[in-house]
């Protein structure tokens, strides 16, 4: 594997693509998805975009860059927040500044290469998974992109990054939202003031991105003043959906052509026409023992209906205070373990059975609603074998079962690359 870090990857990529004055897309990804695009005009990034959070970001960028216009402007503005091609043609017929939209682009370029650092540099730590980068010429004179003052861009990033890592922050992920698990125990710790504020905002509907905007901190600060609290389980980081921005309803000859769709991967076969997949005899006494430990009784009920004549004896344990008991008992093939339970929570719990000789090496997957790269580089720190996010669904806890217990793996062709089509979201 190469050793060449994500930022010297990417700096001869954005030089090389300077010294061929390159007009198109660089889409960055792994080998099973796209996950972000830079696109260049005549050599320079004159926009990005990915395919999560891009209505979001152009919304916070608006926030913050365009304070000083009218509401009146912003509210006509608000409608077109989804589409980078709507508001340059604006600027180009002189409705809207291009002050303020170059502010607005370079602020959701330098977020976009912010998260492509961070979310390979964990990916390398945890997976070593190297980025596949693809290029797409395009013809300047039909490209929408509108260009920008020359700025160092990817150099402010460089440094943001940097003071990023000194913070000690590189496991958060700013695109996460802050909610609030113990509110007793928080006020507690915090002032009125700052308990009432966290209140307000974290409630898993903001990222950290968002509440520095909101609240006018600077990201780093916020990020760390949290910090504390996320590691004590008061609070934590979670998924956030992408907004739903309304729009103006557009007559057909305004409204853009939509992307092609993808072409159809390979669909794998239920479990049931999977040769090999389930075992289909009784339990025995030698039947391999599966252990879900979890406190809720309709999750508990979804695994058993899942492993149900399957070959499988399955156990559920209720009681995370028990589990290290009872599974040293069972002796156990295969564990899953929820995050989130009173008293004790996944990551725990796996650190102390890890300790002892006889669960060392047994299996252990993380079940949870939390699915974001921290998580997972959290899960692998305290021994997790493997991280699986809800609601739990049978193919893939089947697959997982399959993978670990079943003695002779049955042969299955290599997954195809399915580095999803070029989606210009401009």
């Amino acid at each position: 594997m190469s050793k060449i870090s994500v930022i010297d990857e990417l700096t001869h990529k954005i030089q090389r693509a300077r010294e061929s004055l390159f007009t198109g897309i660089l889409a960055i990804g792994t080998d099973t998805d796209v996950e972000w695009f830079l696109y260049f005009l005549v050599g320079q990034i004159v926009w990005a975009n990915d395919r999560s959070h891009s209505k979001r970001r152009w919304h916070r960028q608006f926030l913050k860059n365009s304070s000083d216009l009218s509401q009146k402007n912003l509210k006509e503005i608000s409608y077109q927040a989804q589409n980078y091609k709507s508001v340059a043609q604006l600027v180009m017929n002189q409705k809207f500044s291009r002050e303020h939209f170059s502010k607005i682009v370079r602020g959701c370029i330098s977020e976009i290469l912010f998260d492509i650092v961070h979310s390979a540099t964990l990916s390398k730590q945890t997976a070593n998974s190297p980025l596949i980068y693809k290029v797409s010429p395009r013809n300047g004179a039909n490209f929408p992109c509108i260009g920008l003052r020359r700025e160092p861009i990817w150099e402010q990033v460089q440094q943001d990054w940097q003071h990023w890592q000194q913070a000690h922050l590189t496991e958060y992920c700013p695109n996460l939202a802050p909610v609030i698990m113990q509110s007793g125990i928080l006020q507690e710790r915090i002032s009125l003031d700052a308990f009432q504020d966290l209140k307000r905002w974290a409630n898993g509907q903001h990222t950290l991105r968002d509440l520095a905007i909101r609240t006018q901190q600077p990201l780093i600060s916020l990020t760390k003043a949290l910090v504390p609290h996320i590691r004590r389980d008061l609070i934590k980081l979670a998924s956030v959906k992408d907004l739903e921005l309304k729009s103006k309803p557009q007559s057909r000859s305004q409204t853009a052509p939509a992307a092609k769709p993808l072409p159809p991967a390979a669909a794998p076969l239920p479990p049931t026409q999977s040769p090999g997949l389930v075992p289909t005899t009784r339990v025995t006494k030698n039947s391999p023992v599966v252990v879900y430990v979890d406190d809720s009784p309709a999750d508990s009920q979804t695994m058993a209906k899942i492993f149900q004549d399957s070959g499988y004896r399955y156990v559920n344990i209720a009681d995370p205070i028990q589990a290290l008991t009872k599974l040293i008992e069972l002796k156990p093939q295969l564990i899953f373990l929820d995050l989130v339970m009173p008293v004790i929570n996944g990551y725990e719990l796996c650190a102390q059975l890890r300790r002892v000789s006889a669960l060392r090496h047994i299996p252990i997957i993380i079940l949870t609603n939390n699915n974001g790269i921290p998580d997972r580089v959290r899960a692998k720190v305290v021994g997790a074998t493997g991280f699986l996010s809800k609601p739990i669904k049978a193919k893939r806890v089947l697959k997982v079962a399959i993978k670990h217990l079943q003695p002779t793996p049955v042969a299955s062709p290599k997954p195809t690359t399915r580095f999803r089509q070029l989606s210009p979201s401009v």
